[in-house]
């Protein structure tokens, strides 16, 4: 992968499609699964488990899968995960207790890591307008998990919560036909390695602190904050309303994202965006809930596009290990904060929690970002 790899607008939105619609199952199931999970054959208890285990996987999955994808390539690696994520959200929807769940979320951690360092592989080949590149992949992707929120929803009410992931794995296949149809994306010239755990660096640092508050901590918090504010509608309606407003967000904040990291340079906006994302907390800790929360939402959009773009400045080696050594610190952060984040609510008032996180994050913007 070069500057001078020929990769076109719809090889990028091919790719985009492979990931969100094999994030079908994986969306939904964030909301199914805590309010019906008794039907799973699961208790309360293992969904927290469930929910986070396919970050765990990723720790390891992201390397593994990284230095996979540079000998047999972005394409096949993501062939690869599209069949993994129908198998997996196939299994969600049948009969099998725990054990099929968890062996489910498990086969969805690699597939999401190949799925992720693939598609973003496509997206950063051309590398002058990666930013671009990668905030129209990012809006494509939270668009499908938006329409994979609501029509989930739909569905749950008309068939089941079971019997929707039996549709969506059917659904999935078109993630299959996708890949099939992207083309083969040079791969780089390496060093032959072993399989490794990556060393944080600054960026990774800011991944963990980024994956902790703003996908474990602040997620969850929000969940309880929100549950008890829309009775009008069904509870599967209310909270996947809400997820896919957050991911229309993530939509929207992607493409300005990318135009603005090649417009001004992605340092410079990660610093400005990491500084609102220290003001959204801030503002969550005066309990200004909802204009807080819009705030945080919208800077996490930001950061999904420029994150990608500031990984291929850096890298010096193979692309796929330098986003996968970012995504494994950014994913283990998202492990701990959702086993964190019930006791950390329910024991720390909203004003000290908020109130720390922002304390962290004005750290992190400082040593993580803008010092050179």
């Amino acid at each position: 992968m070069n500057a001078t790899t020929p990769v076109s607008g719809r090889t990028v939105a091919l790719s985009a499609a492979v990931i969100g619609i094999g994030l079908l199952g994986d969306t939904l199931i964030y909301a199914v699964l805590p309010l019906y999970h008794q039907q799973f054959g699961i208790s309360l208890a293992m969904v927290g488990v469930l929910l986070s285990l396919n970050r765990w996987v990723r720790l390891f999955a992201n390397s593994a899968v990284a230095a996979i994808g540079e000998h047999v390539g972005a394409r096949n690696l993501m062939i690869a995960a599209a069949l993994g994520s129908i198998v997996s959200t196939t299994c969600y929807g049948l009969d099998g207790g725990e054990i099929l769940q968890i062996l489910a979320r498990m086969l969805w951690g690699f597939s999401f890591a190949a799925l992720n360092l693939g598609s973003l592989a496509y997206a950063v080949a051309d590398r002058a307008n990666a930013g671009k590149r990668v905030g129209a992949s990012r809006g494509m992707i939270g668009v499908a998990q938006a329409l994979a929120f609501i029509g989930g929803a739909l569905l749950v009410l008309s068939v089941g919560p079971r019997d929707v992931f039996l549709i969506f794995g059917a659904l999935t296949t078109f993630a299959l036909i996708a890949a099939l149809l992207l083309p083969v994306l040079p791969t780089e010239p390496v060093r032959p390695r072993g399989f490794r755990l990556p060393r944080p660096q600054r960026l990774e640092v800011w991944g963990f602190l980024l994956g902790f508050s703003g996908d474990g901590v602040f997620l969850l918090a929000l969940a309880f904050l929100l549950r008890d504010s829309v009775t009008s509608v069904a509870p599967i309606v209310a909270t996947c309303l809400v997820l896919s407003l957050r991911c229309l967000v993530d939509a929207g904040g992607g493409p300005i994202g990318g135009w603005m990291s090649d417009r001004f340079g992605a340092r410079l906006v990660a610093i400005l965006t990491g500084s609102g994302l220290v003001v959204g907390y801030v503002l969550v800790a005066l309990h200004a809930d909802l204009v807080g929360s819009i705030v945080v939402v919208l800077m996490r959009g930001l950061f999904n596009t420029l994150i990608p773009v500031m990984v291929m400045q850096r890298a010096h080696g193979g692309y796929l290990a330098s986003q996968a050594s970012y995504s494994t610190w950014r994913d283990f952060g998202a492990a701990i904060g959702p086993l964190t984040a019930p006791w950390l609510f329910l024991n720390i008032s909203q004003s000290w929690l908020f109130g720390a996180l922002a304390a962290i994050m004005v750290m992190g913007v400082f040593f993580c970002l803008a010092r050179r």
